[in-house]
């Protein structure tokens, strides 16, 4: 059934791109599409436009670009006279005259179990913990990051193989159709959320850095090996030999052999790297400047027995 509120859609990644076009495709009202400004990407410094400005002229919405919410595009939002407004990474913090513009406010998608894992970065923090599971929330935007009352929330489990990029991918889908379920059932299901039980305590997801990325193999087999799934796509995990550092696109945990952390061998055609506690296979690794190879060929060119990394 077609939803009978105006919605405005702010976003701006390809996960964003995602959920406008399964919102658009379940009949969500989509009155407007905010996202950010043309951007220079590549090597070649091309100018491109955001994934979601391409959805939404593939879909024939109106567009507006901007990358703060300057007067320019307060205007043009209140000209939309739209009920509410739904977030998926647009990259900015709505002001309070900005979250007063629709008539019930904004909601967000997030990618985790609010108030667990608040910030830009839920799926990489949630590899980097460990976790078993995850989710995503649906929630009212106020002048905090992450801190509205929730609409709703549904639990994920998380695959032993997933990295950031592919559990996003899988979130993604999973957080579009729960906002679609929202904007479909109107506005009673968005004016029954309840506030959140915010712990000071609790593990923020700030947006990983490269230092955060590097391995110290002087940690437990268990913590690197997570760290590489969440580091996948972006930053990249990576490490540093000589001055050249190396990226670890995909790695595994074995059983330790020496139990001598950071040394490098190669054991049944495998490259393993002991660690404080257990060793991890360094399945996948990428030079800088070079081509993605398979662990043991990058080390079998080094021309080496073994080595340390520490």
């Amino acid at each position: 059934m077609p939803s009978s509120l105006k919605v405005i859609f702010a976003g701006t990644p390809e996960n964003a791109a995602s959920t406008l076009e399964r919102l658009h495709n379940a009949g969500v009202n989509i009155v407007g599409v905010l996202t950010r400004k043309d951007a220079r990407v590549g090597r070649n410094r091309e100018l491109q436009s955001s994934p979601v400005a391409v959805a939404a002229s593939r879909l024939g919405l109106s567009v507006h670009k901007a990358n703060s919410i300057d007067p320019q595009a307060i205007a043009w939002l209140r000209e939309l006279n739209a009920d509410v407004g739904a977030v998926v990474a647009y990259g900015t913090i709505f002001r309070k005259d900005v979250l007063e513009i629709p008539r019930l406010g904004w909601i967000n998608l997030h990618y985790s179990l609010l108030p667990e894992l608040p910030g830009p970065a839920p799926v990489q923090h949630a590899l980097l913990l460990g976790k078993k599971t995850t989710g995503v929330t649906v929630f009212r935007l106020d002048e905090g990051i992450d801190t509205g009352p929730i609409i709703v929330s549904k639990k994920f489990d998380i695959d032993n193989f997933d990295t950031a990029g592919s559990l996003l991918l899988k979130l993604s889908e999973f957080g579009a159709d729960l906002m679609v379920d929202v904007l479909l059932r109107g506005e009673s299901k968005i004016q029954a959320a309840t506030a959140q039980r915010i712990d000071a305590g609790i593990h923020k997801a700030t947006k990983p850095n490269r230092e955060l990325a590097k391995l110290d193999f002087n940690s437990t087999a268990t913590a690197l090996v997570n760290k590489v799934r969440a580091m996948n796509p972006e930053p990249m995990a990576w490490f540093e030999l000589e001055g050249v550092a190396v990226r670890v696109i995909r790695a595994k945990q074995v059983q330790s052999t020496s139990g001598i952390p950071a040394e490098v061998k190669i054991i049944d055609s495998e490259l393993v790297v002991e660690c404080r506690e257990g060793a991890m296979v360094l399945e996948v690794v990428q030079p800088a400047g070079k081509r993605e190879m398979s662990g043991s060929d990058w080390f079998r060119g080094l021309r080496l027995e073994k080595l340390n990394l520490s």
